[in-house]
């Protein structure tokens, strides 16, 4: 059976370790008094056939009258009724006698004493020492002892289910108190997984108060074991609210984004429907191409984005710094190349690891701005250092004076300055090279520079 209860599990691995000592405790209990009453009647065995041996068979070994001579017994049977010592104590004798046994034999086979349960034939071999003898239905220990001045054997026995029985005993008068103790040691159990067991309902019912829609952190006390848990549910609430803000805000942006160029394109095509002259055609015709490819580059640069916010990039390998600018510059619109004059100073010996695809997606971009903004044949400046501490590319472009840079925003989704909304794209360039270079732990700062010049900074740890 499974269990899905935490507080069940402790609860029972509790109390089954608990059972199992309380077991091995009675156990060892048992062997350990076992043990001790045997060595102690063994004791007694080989003292009482000394007695005899002394008290009685130097007086019979020469015997005036009938042999063997036995000695009586109490015949008081086993009827399984619990009794107090003092009444097991009757004036005929003790039940337990019918459980001790004797005989003296001489060397030559005469029996010349014996109790009345022992009978006819010798009990244990004739050998000095102890015995275990079966005689049905019992387990019988003797002890043999031979007495060398008068040649006699002298045997006592006693069952061993005695020693058996008076272990068990013992044992249960010890383990009784300990079973008794159980009942309410498995209750201050209970009571005790339960209270040690608060906190997780207090975190529980904390996170089925959650409301989706607010995802607040969770503020309540809880102990040192459960922190970690606290702190990693709070990070994640915290990362799922700020997701779910970002899409909303990329939604947002998105839709008005899309707006605009369908708009357009609907406006183009009524005027095509409605163009009375073939030069009114082509130019609504041209109108659509451009808002088409704005379109284009738009959905391009959000499915990009959406690839890179589930972690989408392939294989990290060795890139060489100075092929890759130049395969990123052949990815630009040769309108855009012949706009600036290209000046780039890179070693050819510096290598950076990555993702060659996704690194061509980020200068294509950077370089694709720097075509875009800069003044009409101005220069655009691309550099490489290798540093001790990392890889730094400098790209330096000089833009126009009506443009006020506001590099604390640049890099956000759908950002575009003013004075920029008459070039050609979407807003989501820096947003994409952003995102990019957080995935090759690499960062990318703007930094202002006199004469309007603006100086792009990508560093590689």
């Amino acid at each position: 059976m499974r269990i899905n209860s935490i507080r069940q599990m402790i609860f029972i691995g509790v109390n089954t370790v608990v059972i199992v000592l309380l077991g091995i405790t009675g156990f060892i209990t048992y062997s350990s008094t076992h043990h001790e009453l045997d060595e102690l009647f063994d004791a007694q065995l080989a003292q009482y056939t000394r007695l005899i041996n002394q008290l009685v068979v130097q007086t019979l070994s020469k015997p005036s009258g009938e042999l063997p001579v036995i000695v009586s017994i109490a015949d008081i049977k086993e009827d399984n009724i619990e009794r107090t010592s003092a009444e097991e104590r009757r004036v005929e004798g003790h039940k337990y006698e019918e459980k001790l046994a004797f005989q003296v034999w001489t060397t030559k086979g005469n029996l010349l004493l014996r109790s009345s349960n022992a009978g006819t034939e010798p009990l244990a071999p004739l050998k000095a020492g102890y015995h275990d003898v079966f005689i049905s239905p019992h387990k019988w220990i003797f002890y043999s002892l031979y007495n060398s001045g008068n040649q006699t054997w002298t045997m006592t026995g006693q069952r061993e289910d005695v020693r058996g029985e008076l272990s068990l005993y013992l044992t249960f008068d010890q383990l009784i108190p300990l079973g008794i103790s159980l009942l309410p040691v498995t209750v201050l159990i209970w009571l005790s997984v339960y209270w040690g067991i608060k906190p997780i309902r207090d975190l529980s019912k904390a996170l089925s108060r959650s409301q989706p829609s607010l995802l607040t952190p969770l503020d309540i006390e809880l102990p040192v074991e459960l922190k970690p848990f606290q702190i990693a549910i709070n990070q994640l609430l915290d990362d799922l609210k700020r997701h779910i803000e970002n899409e909303k805000r990329f939604v947002a942006n998105a839709s008005h984004e899309l707006r605009t160029p369908l708009s357009i394109l609907l406006v183009h095509a009524d005027n095509i429907r409605n163009a009375k002259t073939n030069d009114d055609c082509t130019f609504a015709a041209e109108a659509i191409m451009v808002s088409t490819k704005r379109l284009t580059h738009l959905v391009t640069q959000l499915m990009e984005i959406e690839k890179l916010e589930h972690g989408g990039g392939g294989a990290t390998s060795s890139i060489n710094l100075s092929q890759l600018i130049r395969d990123s510059l052949a990815l630009v619109e040769s309108s855009l190349l012949s706009n600036v004059n290209w000046a780039i100073s890179i070693d050819s010996q510096i290598n950076i690891l990555g993702d060659k695809n996704l690194l061509q997606v980020v200068f294509r971009n950077l370089l694709d701005n720097a075509a875009k903004y800069s003044l009409p044949l101005s220069e655009v400046n691309i550099s490489a250092q290798d540093k001790d501490c990392c890889i730094t590319i400098t790209i330096i472009n000089q833009i126009s004076k009506e443009i006020q840079l506001n590099t604390g925003r640049m890099g956000e989704r759908f950002y575009r300055h003013v004075r920029s909304q008459g070039v050609s794209g979407s807003g989501l360039g820096l947003s994409i090279v952003t995102k990019i270079l957080s995935m090759h732990d690499a960062k990318i700062s703007y930094e202002p520079i006199e004469q309007n010049y603006l100086k792009v900074v990508v560093d590689f740890a």
